[in-house]
């Protein structure tokens, strides 16, 4: 089978969806530029890292070549986009994970949800030449992919970390942590480090099973009124 490199058919993205998507991407290559004058390289390639992500559905189309990844509805980019433009333009250009501390667990309950109702529609998508996908199973597959992109995150803050000396997870003394009274975690920024990450796990955990009971009750629906 000869490998097709297929151009990108928007039509099936309604009209709103598209626009937030080109507003999405632009504020990415705003945010990036802005991080790159100030000479915040951290910031800078995160935000190169999300104008990529915002253009995953588009990948998927054009290097699909036919196989299952192009069935991906729009909608998972545009929630997915919904959780970047929050977290990046709000969460981390204005300030909101520094001002308040609810907001960094709001995120990770938001993008476990995201990742499940990705994983659920993913699922189902694979399975689709083999028959109907069990909802038992499209509803683990979902919540383990949640859990899956909740893992990747904190590696990539474990190796930015390491090799770029910044504090995302917490582990040492600095702006990041001025806010936390370190008494409350033995003294140790180790164990708030650890603290935080492990907080971080729940709270994607959590937002991935919302996400598995919400698309088990959605696609439910829609299997009645068929």
């Amino acid at each position: 089978m000869t490998y097709k490199v297929k151009k990108v058919n928007y039509k099936d993205v309604p009209a709103a969806q598209l626009i937030f998507w080109i507003i999405v991407r632009a504020a990415m290559i705003v945010c990036a530029a802005y991080s790159f004058v100030h000479g915040d390289l951290v910031m800078g390639f995160e935000s190169v890292f999300c104008f990529i992500f915002t253009h995953l559905w588009d990948l998927f189309q054009i290097l699909g070549n036919g196989s299952f990844i192009e069935e991906v509805p729009p909608l998972n980019q545009t929630m997915l986009n919904i959780i970047i433009f929050i977290g990046i333009v709000f969460g981390s250009y204005l300030g909101l994970f520094d001002h308040y501390k609810w907001f960094d667990e709001f995120m990770h309950i938001m993008s476990g949800m995201v990742c499940a109702v990705f994983g659920y529609d993913f699922a189902v998508i694979i399975q689709r030449k083999k028959g109907e996908c069990a909802a038992t199973l499209a509803a683990i597959f979902s919540l383990m992919f949640a859990l899956s992109i909740a893992v990747g995150w904190e590696f990539y803050e474990f190796l930015m970390d390491t090799l770029h000396g910044t504090n995302l997870q917490l582990a040492k003394a600095g702006e990041e942590t001025a806010a936390y009274d370190i008494t409350r975690f033995r003294n140790e920024y180790g164990y708030l480090g650890l603290f935080d990450t492990v907080t971080d796990m729940m709270m994607n955990t959590i937002g991935g099973v919302i996400g598995m009971i919400f698309m088990i009750v959605v696609r439910n629906q829609k299997k009645d009124k068929k």
